[in-house]
């Protein structure tokens, strides 16, 4: 892809499932980087519509990792980091969809910012719709009282509302820098993406785990880049909707200090029972999910959900006793995270 592998200090991990439509603009915008000093390893998830031949052919110099069997965003991540940190000059790692377009000094002015905030784990791009381009997907994500997380400035019109580079709760992984140190400080048994969430809330959960461990995110609105938005998760909506609400509880049970967990409880209570009151509307997620499933499908992904937390719940509070041990930020702190990055505070 660069020609300069051997001088590469960032490492750009593709992961990829049947997305071979998407690669063609996703890698020819990496051809265009003003900066190359970078490597791109592709790890493909088990694809079975020639994804792996067409990088193979028209993209040689792309470090190729092909998996039998699709093991998830998380899990297809890990395993490509791993790989970059076999080089001790890759010092920062971006995750990238296989369904986006970057500007041409998208790159730049990630290692810019990256090198100017050095108490940053994480910087943020501005991610905007690629049939939408005058309307933002993500610069940054917040949080909720809840558990969940919010793309911070979705569906809004682009009028640099968000151009100054500022402080945000975490990032979206389908377009995030990450600094090698901070990845490295919260590694649990050699994983940086909890592997059990499979995908979705895996980049929340690493982002409340960062700042856990005293680490910061910073948004760089001038690193633009274009995101064709739920390529994958529309395949299988049921699945993403159970993934959702199963993760959001490994993200409370994990990181949230017991104070907070009390109230992460309440909301969700308050959650389903918006949740299942979209059933009878003809709006909202319910709505729609229930239009492309069953009026049932609602409430079996939150018993399954139920039934994965309780099946898991060993495993994740002996994670939860390392990331709270190595805590480094009062509940005080925490309790200032959610007036400045919640909705909910915001909206009480």
């Amino acid at each position: 892809m660069t020609g300069q592998e051997n001088l590469a200090m960032v490492a750009i991990i593709i992961v990829n499932w049947n997305g071979k439509e998407f690669l063609k603009k996703c890698f020819g915008s990496l051809d265009l980087q003003t900066r190359k000093d970078f490597k791109v390893i592709f790890v493909d998830n088990g694809s079975n519509d020639g994804s792996v031949a067409f990088v193979r052919k028209f993209y040689p110099s792309t470090e190729i990792i092909s998996l039998k069997m699709n093991t998830g965003f998380a899990k297809a991540n890990n395993i490509g980091i791993k790989k970059a940190f076999e080089s001790d000059a890759i010092k920062y790692i971006v995750t990238l969809n296989n369904d986006v377009e970057v500007d041409s000094s998208f790159l730049s002015e990630l290692i810019k910012s990256a090198q100017k905030n050095t108490e940053a784990a994480a910087i943020v791009p501005k991610m905007k719709f690629f049939f939408e381009k005058e309307k933002i997907n993500s610069i940054g994500i917040g949080i909720h009282l809840d558990g969940g997380g919010f793309d911070r400035g979705i569906g809004e019109i682009d009028k640099g509302q968000y151009d100054k580079h500022e402080e945000v709760f975490g990032g979206c992984a389908g377009a995030l820098l990450y600094r090698r140190e901070a990845l490295e400080s919260v590694a649990y048994r050699d994983e940086f993406f909890d592997e059990v969430f499979f995908a979705f809330y895996e980049d929340l959960d690493l982002s409340w785990r960062l700042r856990l461990a005293g680490w910061k995110t910073i948004t760089c609105p001038k690193a633009v880049m274009y995101h064709v938005h739920t390529a994958t998760g529309k395949r299988n909506p049921a699945f993403k909707s159970f993934l959702m609400n199963r993760n959001r509880f490994f993200v409370i049970v994990k990181n949230f200090p017991f104070i907070f967990i009390i109230k992460a409880f309440f909301y969700t209570l308050l959650h389903y029972l918006t949740l299942f009151k979209g059933l009878g509307s003809k709006k909202g997620l319910s709505y729609e999910l229930k239009q492309k499933t069953n009026l049932l499908a609602p409430f079996l992904i939150v018993f399954r959900g139920w039934i994965d937390n309780l099946r898991y719940l060993p495993i994740m509070i002996k994670k939860r006793q390392r990331i709270q041990k190595n805590k480094k930020v009062s509940n005080a702190i925490i309790n200032k995270w959610f007036d400045d990055f919640s909705l909910d505070s915001k909206n009480n």
